[in-house]
């Protein structure tokens, strides 16, 4: 009897030291797996994202498709903050049955996403998109829908959905209107001086004038010539009309008394 017992007491010890190194007792591996269907063969391909040790106390990031190396692949240099890095399967563009895997770092509160495809079994770069806030629409061919911040000359920062077109490699910024999206915590301003209200984003007739203290709801803002958002369109009293902040000398001048800084 003494014999059992102390045979199951050893094979407990045992028991309990291989599950406090596989995570028991609140020791969380740095290994995770998902799986999702990349090139569109009706298999599932396994990811795994791992983290290891250094000799130097650094913790360095790797990234496989099927056992491959995704980073050595894509000449992608490894991560030293895997705590700031998150990995999930997206799809871009839901005609060409390829689905893309997103290696999302994460630097100040801005995310960088690195989106990967697995054709053929080979590894490559679909497109880099830097400074979003995440990934809102993947439906048009090529087209890419972000939520991100940009700056509205005399406004301040403003959160938009941008859409951006990706061709070789590169996700350009489709030039056309932006409004701002629903995870603004303002869109109405009170002006802090008075502005000329025109017709058009070209500041062609001049329609009214909106006086100092007026309120003032922000209807949308294309870019200049210069690629700089300054012709914003509003509407205040019932009549909406647009203003050319380069009408002030000041770039970082503010025409509101509650510009909408970082939050």
């Amino acid at each position: 009897m003494k014999k059992v017992f102390k045979s199951l007491l050893t094979a407990l010890l045992f028991a309990f030291v291989i599950a406090a190194l596989s995570g028991f007792g609140g020791v969380k591996a740095s290994a995770a797996t998902i799986s999702g269907d990349l090139d569109g063969d009706g298999t599932d391909e396994t990811i795994v994202y791992d983290t290891e040790d250094t000799d130097h106390g650094m913790q360095l990031s790797f990234l496989t498709i099927n056992g491959k190396d995704v980073l050595a692949a894509i000449q992608m240099e490894d991560q030293f903050y895997p705590d700031m890095i998150t990995v999930e399967v997206i799809d871009t563009c839901t005609k060409d049955g390829l689905k893309e895997l997103a290696v999302i770092k994460n630097v100040e509160g801005w995310d960088e996403y690195t989106l990967i495809r697995f054709k053929g079994g080979k590894i490559s770069k679909y497109c880099t998109l830097e400074d979003a806030d995440g990934i809102v629409s993947q439906k048009k061919k090529n087209r890419i829908t972000i939520k991100t911040d940009v700056f509205v000359r005399g406004l301040g920062y403003i959160k938009v959905n941008m859409n951006l077109k990706v061709k070789s490699g590169r996700a350009v910024i489709v030039d056309e209107p932006s409004k701002p999206n629903k995870d603004n915590v303002k869109t109405t301003f009170k002006t802090n001086k008075k502005m000329p209200l025109y017709a058009d984003e070209y500041a062609g007739e001049q329609i009214g004038t909106l006086k100092k203290g007026a309120k003032f709801k922000l209807v949308q803002f294309v870019r200049d010539g210069e690629g700089n958002f300054t012709r914003i369109c509003v509407k205040s009293n019932g009549v909406t009309g647009w203003i050319d902040s380069t009408d002030f000398a000041d770039y970082t001048e503010f025409f509101v008394k509650n510009p909408p800084v970082w939050e």
